[in-house]
């Protein structure tokens, strides 16, 4: 999990580069999912959650250029601004019931 902080009226922006990603990550070893989460008491703040099989492939991706690339694509500016407030790394969990 990755907790962004963005000035609000860039809110927008964030939110569509990420609508508008390029989705290498989608084709990862591993990859399952991800999603996005934008406060709805503070639109400034965005929670970026991806979700993988396994930690390996979590890692093995972090260093590919799939993801080098896919965070090259950022306008500059807008890069500047967003602010990372944690990057929470999870334990991993079995889903034992649905």
């Amino acid at each position: 999990m990755s907790r962004l902080r963005v000035a609000p009226e860039r809110a927008p922006e964030l939110v569509a580069a990420f609508r508008d990603r390029a989705h290498l990550v989608d084709n990862a070893s591993g990859f399952l999912g991800l999603e996005v989460w934008q406060s709805d008491r503070d639109p400034g703040e965005l929670i970026m959650v991806s979700h993988w099989s396994d930690r390996d492939s979590f890692k093995t991706y972090m260093k590919s250029d799939a993801h080098r690339f896919s965070h090259g694509r950022i306008d500059r500016v807008l890069k500047s601004d967003i602010k990372l407030q944690a990057l929470e790394h999870l334990h991993t969990f079995t889903v034992v019931a649905r």
